[in-house]
């Protein structure tokens, strides 16, 4: 493990989460793919899923917890492993924070930032320990920032179709092939009572015959971590590329919420939560100002 590159994420992530991509500490040769990377580290938990986080890692993983104490410290001193998994509790998940609404939690990825195997780390005590890809290391520690979790959706098949590429306003974003993707580091800003432009690519893996792809979007904005029927905000179908104008409402409750996107060959579904058969899903941090 790189230490000095792990300790530097760390101090950024708990500096600052917001409208700012999480940061690279690599050098990158095309930058929208490095963008893309460092945005899609895999999952956004609420407190409760960051405690868990915790408790099945304490479980599964102590090891990894008790180097990350150490590296943290570089103390000398003898430690127990119990007092060392007691004091990253305490950090990650003090009174305070958890009273506040907040948690912090480990997120793991390959050595560049990317999630090839689609792994996860646990959320709970209760699920089964799984093994950690041998490449696989704590790659940042993240912050909660939505306090409801959001149904689960991913395509059955995404080899042929996948979403290649959104755009909010002028904020781009580019990802490769995924069943589902959440686009943790990156916060598009949308201004009330007003339209923002929004595009959507889709990737064919033969450009030259591209499939006649759905797409719908979905915007959670009355924060209740459910996307309801009155906020599929976009529904349309071609062999192109999308582009629409969004309408903000004009009183959007503070704070992030959800936007997902949706693209399927096989049709798609104008429930939210419905698995898509032959596209990619991906769901993107959203705020109001």
């Amino acid at each position: 493990m790189n230490i000095l590159r792990f300790l530097l994420v760390l101090l950024v992530l708990m500096m600052a989460f917001g409208t700012k991509a999480v940061a690279s500490v690599s050098e990158q040769n095309n930058d929208n793919h490095q963008q893309a990377r460092y945005s899609e580290l895999g999952d956004l938990l609420t407190v409760e899923q960051a405690q868990g986080r915790f408790a099945w890692l304490s479980k599964c993983y102590d090891d990894v917890l008790v180097e990350l104490w150490e590296r943290m410290h570089a103390s000398t001193d003898i430690v127990d492993k119990e007092e060392k998994l007691r004091q990253l509790k305490v950090l990650w998940l003090s009174d305070t924070a958890l009273a506040a609404g907040k948690a912090q939690y480990v997120t793991f990825a390959n050595t560049d930032f990317t999630n090839p195997y689609q792994w996860y780390a646990g959320i709970s005590a209760d699920e089964a320990c799984s093994i950690m890809p041998a490449e696989y290391e704590p790659v940042a520690l993240k912050t909660t920032v939505l306090p409801r979790s959001y149904c689960e959706n991913r395509s059955y098949e995404h080899e042929w179709e996948w979403i290649s590429e959104v755009t909010v306003d002028d904020f781009t974003h580019q990802s490769g092939k995924h069943g589902h993707s959440m686009i943790s580091g990156k916060v598009f800003v949308l201004r009330a009572n007003q339209a923002s432009k929004v595009t959507i690519k889709p990737g064919n893996k033969d450009p030259e015959f591209p499939s006649y792809v759905a797409a719908r979007v979905w915007v959670d904005w009355n924060h209740n971590g459910q996307f309801e029927s009155s906020e599929m905000v976009y529904r349309s179908a071609s062999m192109g590329v999308f582009q629409f104008l969004l309408d903000v409402p004009a009183t959007v409750p503070e704070g992030l919420t959800l936007m997902r996107v949706a693209t399927d060959a096989g049709g798609g579904s104008n429930n939210a939560c419905t698995r898509v058969h032959y596209g990619e899903v991906e769901d993107y941090l959203v705020t109001v100002r």
